[in-house]
């Protein structure tokens, strides 16, 4: 029964994601949910641990960091329209309130960007890894930029949560899905998606997805759902070793190659395809490739 609760309350972040740049009405989101709006708020909040309205402007705010960082000709007007807020002075204002600083000063300070202005002190925030990783001396990586088909998957959303056991969990539900179909692990095409950016969202928020290759149609379940990953460029590159390697890697993707290369970001979440799981080294080491779906900027970009 849980689990229907859980897939109920995610059509209703689906939506947020959908809808950012628009105005949210809880209605909506109860309609999203299929949950009378008289217990909707406290159906989700006891399963996400912050309100309907919190996750909005938390997403909004995210949202916008990002895109202070890897879209930096956007003006902070069109960056607040972007990101759903009613005005400029209420997007400073919000901004402000979380991060401290004003978006324009975040932006004449990339030293601010490139640290994680969101700060926990949290015992098991895994976001450490993050910061332990630039006090080391920058890693290079080889990266290649490769045309891939599109790729159906079945895929479960997870929540890292307090210790990370939302993420084991998670997995451990798709790939006993995936093994109820007849298919068995070994030789599997396994991709985790992170949806939101770990130098911004609080450990306990953090969403990650787990997909599973899938040759064929299937039928979906109540959290395991169809997505289809996009075909096009992709910046790629392999990283092999512990979560500071992992780290190190996607900061070398997208502060020091990607601001650097032609191509921008499109819209589609950051890949780590596994090519060893978990079964094979744990979940304390790393055998993945990491991909961002990038196009070339255009003069309009």
């Amino acid at each position: 029964m849980e689990d229907f609760y859980i897939h109920r309350i995610n059509q209703s972040v689906d939506f947020i994601n959908k809808h950012l740049d628009q105005d949210i009405k809880i209605a909506q989101l109860a309609e999203a949910a299929h949950f009378s709006l008289f217990h909707f708020q406290r159906i989700y909040k006891s399963l996400k641990g912050e309100t309907p309205y919190e996750t909005i402007l938390r997403l909004r705010l995210e949202k916008s960091i990002f895109m202070l960082k890897h879209h930096k000709r956007m003006k902070i007007n069109e960056i607040a329209t972007e990101t759903g807020f009613s005005s400029n002075e209420n997007f400073s204002r919000q901004f402000k309130q979380r991060f401290g600083h004003a978006p324009s000063y975040i932006r004449k300070h990339p030293d601010l960007l490139n640290s994680r202005i969101y700060q926990e002190s949290k015992p098991n925030d895994f976001h450490l890894a993050y910061e332990e990783s630039r006090r080391l001396p920058l890693s290079h990586f080889n990266v290649e930029i490769k045309k891939l088909p599109p790729m159906t998957t079945a895929l479960i959303c997870a929540q890292f949560g307090a210790d990370g056991s939302g993420l084991v969990e998670a997995y451990e539900k798709l790939m006993s899905w995936y093994e109820s179909t007849g298919k068995q692990r070994t030789g599997s095409r396994r991709f985790g998606m992170s949806i939101d950016d770990p130098d911004v969202t609080p450990a306990n928020f953090y969403r990650y997805d787990f997909a599973v290759a899938m040759e064929n149609d299937f039928k979906e379940e109540t959290l395991i759902k169809r997505v289809e990953i996009p075909g096009g460029l992709y910046a790629i590159l392999h990283c092999q070793g512990d979560i500071t390697k992992v780290a190190q890697a996607w900061d070398f993707l997208y502060k020091e190659w990607l601001p650097n290369s032609r191509y921008t970001p499109r819209h589609f979440p950051a890949i780590e395809e596994f090519l060893k799981g978990p079964e094979q080294i744990g979940w304390s080491a790393f055998d993945i490739l990491c991909k961002i779906p990038i196009e070339k900027i255009t003069s309009k970009k």
